[in-house]
């Protein structure tokens, strides 16, 4: 089921409101936000039509994964559909998610975000693409 939710993202299906740089800067706002407070984020992509992101919630019994995510899509979803003059969901409810378990899967996870706009036929330049500073200073970097 996943791998197919994939291909379909890969292609272009469903709303692609996220192509607009503007509108994409509207989804990363959120996600910088709490950053370091509410949680750390590590890297990201917006596509056109979904993003992908890890983050670790820093305290998770206050805040959890799935109340960060809520927070980033309400926020995110009234500010888009403010500046495009509609209401009503632009979000799926469900989110796919997975816990990172050691290094190797952190650097795997890296890597298919990083591929990501490449895999769905697109430049690299029109997905919004983020990794902290600190981890790049690491040496954990997007491959080309």
């Amino acid at each position: 089921m996943h791998a197919r939710v994939e291909r379909w993202l890969d292609q272009g299906l469903g709303s692609c409101v996220l192509k607009d740089a503007h509108l994409a800067s509207l989804v990363t706002g959120p996600m910088h936000h709490f950053d370091g407070v509410r949680y750390q984020l590590g890297c990201y992509v917006v596509m056109p039509n979904h993003v992908h992101a890890v983050v670790r919630p820093l305290q998770p019994e206050a805040h959890d994964a799935e109340d960060i995510l809520g927070s980033w899509k309400k926020h995110s979803s009234r500010r888009i559909n403010t500046v495009l003059g509609q209401t009503g969901k632009l979000w799926q409810e469900e989110t796919f998610d997975r816990i990172i378990r050691n290094e190797e899967h952190l650097w795997r996870t890296i890597q298919y975000i990083g591929r990501n706009p490449r895999a769905a036929g697109l430049s690299r330049d029109l997905c919004p693409l983020w990794i902290r500073p600190e981890w790049v200073a690491l040496g954990w970097r997007f491959d080309a």
